[in-house]
């Protein structure tokens, strides 16, 4: 589900630099400008304001987004999927693809100054792996450390789930301590973290983060347009283009991997056809739900993978509009959590009535949420779930027997399509099968496919932001800086 946030923390004051010195050149008449401001000796506070933009409470979201900042992965992926070294510096698999060896940083310490190790990881990743993989984790049959920096995975089977795991966020298993650039202080207070002073890519600037929990993202932005946060988390639709024109505030959009599905219950026999699931997705108007919706703010789903993957081929057919009328009318429960979708699920009711659907709206808590879902209770099933960039999650939704197959959806040609992406040999043979994947889903979809989710962050002006294109803005955190204040003095 979409990370989302409730109940308020303790809110730390601003703390800003000293006074400059200007510097006065004698003998110069009028306008001059001193040097850059001198570092501050006072630590720099970044106060981020967590709003629930996703209408399910902010604590919820609070610790999982605090992790991210304080815990690390051994790989990380690209927008394309590809991996990419993060705390591992290297990987290789053998020829037969059953031993993965994985090469650690080194000089790489928890945050209780213990070195990160082979041993350690190997006593980490078991617990991380079950959650990240599923079933897929009996695939493992032992994890190893080699030597100090040389950790070994044995596989019974070949697995290319195995490696699309990894970027499970890892910590030491006796402490609970991270790697990460930021750290919770010894007193453990879940709103806040502390710079990882002994971080091995650099000391972060910004010394002290503080987190403080709103009810709304609308309450979380007017404190930031009034100067009293300097960060908003997550940035509301309705927000964005009051945030935009603010002259202190700049605003940062990145297109998430996170797809907003409607799923089918199979135990419905109004849903058991093919070609009914099939109707319903081509029912819909994608580019016209999302400009009504979201305000243009998201990308049409043309099919289950994410559309960056660097195994998907564009020519491969796509989910079109094409309504057709339903032979015999419909009613449908959709039952969904995010109080942030209601206006595209208002949207998604128009559209489906055009062509004889009554799809009833039941907006719930996230605990209630869970619980129908689990227990079959709905016909639809509406929400923002993980869908890349790699296939390991689409895999524990749409794989029968999946941990997230709440529908209990089961298609052979999908399964084969799917186990064939998780035993390819090569980049070649992945591909393939990941063609086969997508079709089989637009022949027997498991789900609507509406849209590739966006995300708009808000940063004080006083901060200064690194930014590569695509990439959140928090992976760079660690690197942004205070901007040094300059002031200007006149002489008649």
């Amino acid at each position: 589900m979409s990370d989302g946030t409730d109940e308020a923390g303790a809110l730390v004051q601003r703390v800003r630099s000293s006074a400059l010195a200007v510097a006065l050149l004698v003998g110069m008449a009028g306008c001059t400008t001193s040097p850059a401001a001198a570092p501050s000796a006072e630590p720099s506070i970044l106060r981020v304001g967590f709003g629930s933009a996703t209408g399910s409470g902010s604590q919820s979201g609070l610790g999982q987004q605090l992790s991210l900042l304080s815990r690390e992965g051994l790989v990380a992926f690209a927008r394309d999927a590809r991996p990419q070294p993060w705390l591992a510096s290297s990987w290789t698999y053998s020829d037969d693809g059953l031993r993965l060896r994985v090469q650690l940083k080194p000089h790489v310490t928890f945050h209780n100054g213990h070195p990160v190790t082979a041993d350690a990881i190997a006593r980490a990743l078991p617990k991380e792996l079950a959650l990240t993989l599923g079933k897929e984790v009996d695939a493992v049959q032992e994890i190893r450390a080699v030597s100090d920096l040389e950790l070994e995975i044995v596989l019974k089977r070949r697995s290319t789930f195995l490696l699309e795991g990894l970027d499970a966020l890892l910590a030491e298993p006796e402490s609970g301590s991270g790697t990460g650039p930021f750290k919770e202080p010894a007193a453990h207070d879940s709103t806040e973290l502390l710079a990882n002073q002994e971080y091995y890519g650099g000391k972060p600037t910004i010394e002290r983060i503080v987190m403080k929990p709103y009810s709304s993202v609308r309450s979380a932005w007017a404190d930031m347009l009034r100067g009293q946060v300097d960060m908003l988390y997550e940035v509301g639709i309705d927000a964005l283009d009051s945030l935009e024109s603010a002259t202190s505030v700049n605003v940062y959009l990145y297109q998430r991997n996170y797809a907003n599905i409607v799923i089918f219950n199979l135990r419905s026999p109004a849903l058991k056809p093919p070609e009914i699931r099939r109707q319903l997705n081509a029912a819909i108007d994608r580019n016209e739900l999302i400009a009504q919706a979201v305000n243009g703010h998201a990308r049409p789903a043309t099919g289950p993978v994410w559309p960056g993957h660097w195994a998907f081929d564009e020519s491969l057919p796509k989910l079109t509009y094409q309504p057709v009328p339903l032979a015999r009318p419909l009613v449908l429960r959709c039952v969904f959590a995010d109080s942030a979708l209601e206006r595209m699920a208002l949207a998604l009711q128009r559209q489906l009535l055009a062509v004889g659907v009554d799809l009833k709206l039941e907006l719930v808590s996230p605990a209630a949420w869970y619980e129908r879902v689990q227990n079959g209770d709905f016909d639809t099933a509406f929400g923002d779930f993980i869908s890349g960039p790699t296939l390991v999650r689409p895999y524990l939704f749409w794989h029968s027997g999946g941990p997230y197959n709440w529908g209990q959806y089961s298609s052979a040609k999908v399964d084969g399509a799917l186990d064939a992406v998780r035993m390819a040999a090569n980049d070649t043979a992945y591909k393939a099968a990941v063609a086969e994947y997508h079709k089989a889903i637009l022949d027997d979809p498991p789900a609507i496919f509406i849209s590739w989710s966006e995300r708009a962050r808000a940063v004080s002006k006083r901060f200064d932001v690194p930014v590569e294109p695509g990439r959140d803005i928090l992976k760079s955190m660690w690197q942004w800086r205070p901007v040094a204040e300059t002031r200007v003095a006149s002489r008649n």
